[in-house]
């Protein structure tokens, strides 16, 4: 309810987790592992894919624009690199496609082996549980609680490993094609960092 000036109380700090919590939460995924590693693979070939078009930007200005090969040798490496270019994509949007798939079948999985323990759970609480406790409070912990947990495993988790793979990849390229400029990027890099830091916590406090 808003206070007496008409505003909200600031919301309750959030509980630490409790120890042994990351370890449950692993252990879910054990009979889903050999889906989980096929995911994870599927990343880091997603991200290999998406680097093949910035090696071969190069080999058209090296091998094609300022080579001194015969017209038609740079015409064969012209039409090759093209041929991949326009292939590369196709290929990573399909293995995208058995990407989400999979990740979104282990997620359900391990959402109904969860909710499945938690019916379980309720089923042996005593009596007097269910007459202290208000049926709102349960149903939020089957749905939303529940679905939120939900979120993290289908998009959070599969989201975090590709982008650590993008940007380690992404790094490494850059060095392949020029160091100094990569020096330069990743020098200015902690400005930016500091700059948005200092926004974020404007906007959070807003």
């Amino acid at each position: 309810m808003p206070g007496p000036h008409g505003l909200f109380p600031p919301a309750a700090p959030e509980r630490p987790a409790r120890p042994g919590t990351f370890r449950r939460i692993v252990a879910t995924f054990a009979p889903y592992r050999r889906k989980v590693g096929f995911v994870g693979l599927l990343i880091l070939v997603i991200a290999g894919i998406g680097l093949i078009n910035p090696l071969l930007i190069k080999v058209v200005f090296d091998d094609v624009f300022l080579s001194n090969a015969p017209d038609s040798d740079r015409w064969r490496t012209l039409l090759i690199v093209v041929g991949i270019m326009i292939a590369s994509p196709i290929v990573s949007g399909a293995l995208g496609l058995w990407q989400t798939y999979t990740n979104n079948l282990v997620g359900q999985s391990v959402m109904r082996d969860l909710r499945n323990s938690l019916y379980s759970h309720l089923q042996h609480m005593s009596l007097r549980f269910f007459t202290s406790t208000r049926t709102g409070e349960i149903q939020s912990r089957l749905s939303n609680d529940v679905g939120g947990v939900q979120a993290v495993l289908t998009d959070t988790a599969s989201s975090i490993l590709s982008n650590l793979t993008t940007v380690i990849s992404t790094v490494v390229v850059m060095f392949l094609l020029s160091w100094e400029l990569t020096l330069l990027s990743l020098g200015i890099l902690p400005f930016f960092m500091l700059l948005s830091r200092k926004v974020g916590r404007v906007r959070r406090e807003l």
